[in-house]
């Protein structure tokens, strides 16, 4: 499985791919705060959005590139380590 980590704070890139690889998940990380990132997706399996660092028209982008890919559009309310690990838990559960 892969995923796609949009927001979020740029250091902790590397603490959200640790996490996502103790899932079985490849992950990348885009510490965007607004702007497109259609071309930077790929085929992703989950795109995770972490809510209070991007912007509204942001999340509306990605919710059509969920869509559109086929990917399942979690939404985390915050871009700590433990609000990802929790989705990781539950989205990894319903597999």
């Amino acid at each position: 499985m892969s995923a796609i980590i949009i927001g979020g704070n740029e250091c902790m890139g590397r603490t959200y791919r640790d996490l996502c690889a103790k899932y079985n998940i490849s992950a990348r990380s885009i510490p965007l705060k607004k702007g497109s990132f259609a071309n930077q997706l790929g085929n992703p399996d989950f795109i995770f959005v972490c809510m209070d660092t991007v912007s509204h028209p942001l999340v509306i982008s990605a919710q059509k590139e969920a869509k559109k890919h086929g990917a399942q559009l979690v939404k985390l309310r915050r871009g700590s380590a433990s609000a990802l690990e929790r989705e990781l838990i539950r989205v990894t559960a319903q597999a």
